[in-house]
């Protein structure tokens, strides 16, 4: 334990500007003085003993010789320099004054009032509170499915220098393997994978490494359809569903096949290294299946919990083999806060794929407490819960929906809060970081106007909770926030 004494000061910045005058004496006019102009500053230089240093800065238009005449508010007056350095006993009050003069002009009178108050903080530095990993979101200068813009260096520079953002979301594109790459899941030739499927965001991911990304997740949407049962990257309808999972499935379930698990496993290994090999980034982490209950008309797969469970193995034994430390996360559900459950138990109760599993994640949708203008706490400590006693963090991965206007922010605000005080959150991802057009569903336009909330750079208080590091109560800039 270290005990780090603090000494909180107020001191008050007086600024003092005389005007200038002009002396008339019969016929001629005398020439006009300029009266100097002159600010104080006080700064705690020490604590043990108290000292300040005061400094003034002063101009004379005229560059006439400026003298300072000091009292330093404990009886000591002097004539001295633009900088003094002065010791006082703690626990008091006392004000400064200090004289400026170009001996032509009436004096400025500049003050300050000091406290030499001490207070003692202390600070328990082996114990931590909630570690934060970052604040981030998905996708490009504009959406992957539009002919771009998707970089350049002012956007980039918005991303990491203006909003902050630490945690970069990624998927890997249906057509990367169109066809399988050699009949044969225990060898991975990087040759037959699709670079071009890629192009629209390659440049990109350098330029982020560049600016200096910290974190690059990655969420699957679909498989190709040579590795489904219905051979569709989507359900063949207009209709979005949560069917249920079907053991048997025939050529109309929007499920992954089963004899393509390890297959699928060779496509995570060969995107991570294409990746690595074209960015220079390495993937953080990946989550096998987005949103797994739904059926969607884009790119969606369905799972159940035994299923998705299954696949986490598979591909968490590929990637111990091949030497990837590549985290999973999972579900990334969105909605019911049961059917987000049965996938949590499920794994849970399976200690291989429990330990391939390092990060709980969720969306932000639903009205149960998952979504983000929810301030349903319960919900979010239950599903902090549920990797807590194994040092499973929880994320939440992707929400959106908040209206550009002032409610909005103050909406996300809430909701960031409350899944950062009762769920722990170590990490929060918004759905998109940037479109054509602003709107609810990004924080910024591709000509780079940021939403309201962005702008506003609004602050979260957490107490009485803090950050891995740091004492119980902590500020933290979500500038990114709506």
């Amino acid at each position: 334990m270290n005990r780090i004494t603090i000494a909180i000061t107020t001191m008050l910045l007086l600024q003092m500007c005389i005007s200038c005058s002009k002396k008339t004496g019969g016929p001629s006019v005398d020439p006009v003085n300029n009266a100097p102009e002159a600010t104080l500053i006080a700064t705690i230089t020490s604590t043990t003993p108290f000292t300040l240093q005061f400094n003034v800065t002063a101009s004379d238009a005229d560059n006439d010789p400026l003298t300072f005449k000091w009292d330093f508010g404990e009886g000591t007056i002097k004539n001295g320099a633009a900088t003094e350095i002065f010791t006082y006993d703690i626990n008091k009050s006392f004000t400064v004054k200090v004289e400026v003069t170009d001996g032509k002009s009436p004096a400025i009178n500049l003050a300050t009032t000091i406290h030499t108050s001490l207070t003692t903080v202390t600070i328990e530095t082996a114990r931590k509170f909630q570690t934060m990993e970052g604040f981030g979101g998905f996708g490009a200068r504009d959406v992957y499915w539009s002919s771009g813009p998707f970089t350049s260096a002012d956007f980039v520079n918005s991303l990491i220098n203006d909003l902050g953002i630490t945690i970069l979301r990624d998927n890997i594109p249906t057509d990367f393997e169109d066809v399988n790459d050699d009949n044969n899941a225990s060898t991975t030739d990087l040759t037959k994978f699709s670079l071009n499927s890629l192009n629209n965001r390659l440049q990109y991911l350098r330029d982020m490494k560049a600016a200096g990304l910290k974190k690059l997740i990655v969420s699957i949407w679909s498989a190709p359809p040579w590795m489904k049962t219905n051979n569709r990257i989507d359900n063949g309808t207009n209709d979005n569903s949560a069917p249920a999972y079907n053991p048997n499935p025939t050529n109309v379930e929007n499920q992954l096949r089963t004899d393509m698990y390890q297959e699928f496993a060779e496509r995570c290994v060969a995107y991570i290294r294409i990746i690595k090999e074209q960015t220079g980034l390495d993937v953080y982490a990946i989550s096998l299946q987005n949103e797994p209950r739904f059926s969607q008309f884009y790119e969606s797969t369905v799972f159940n919990g035994a299923a998705l469970a299954e696949l986490i193995k598979v591909t968490g034994r590929r990637f111990d083999k091949d030497g990837l430390a590549v985290k999973i996360f999972m579900p990334e559900d969105v909605g019911w806060f049961d059917g987000t459950n049965e996938f949590i138990q499920f794994i849970l109760k399976d200690p291989e794929a429990m330990r391939y599993v390092g990060i709980i994640a969720t969306h932000g949708y639903a009205f149960d407490g998952v979504t983000a203008s929810s301030t349903d706490a319960k919900t979010w400590k239950a599903m902090y819960d549920w990797g807590a006693p194994s040092g499973k963090p929880l994320w939440m991965t992707e929400t959106s929906g908040f209206e550009n206007n002032m409610k909005g922010a103050l909406d996300l605000s809430k909701a960031m809060y409350t899944a950062l005080t009762y769920g722990n959150v170590s990490a929060w991802l918004f759905w998109t970081l940037s479109t054509s057009t602003l709107d609810a569903y990004s924080l910024m336009s591709s000509n780079g106007l940021k939403a309201k909330g962005t702008m506003l750079q609004l602050f979260i208080v957490i107490y009485p909770q803090g950050l891995s590091g740091f004492p119980h109560q902590l500020l933290i800039k979500a500038a990114y926030m709506r």
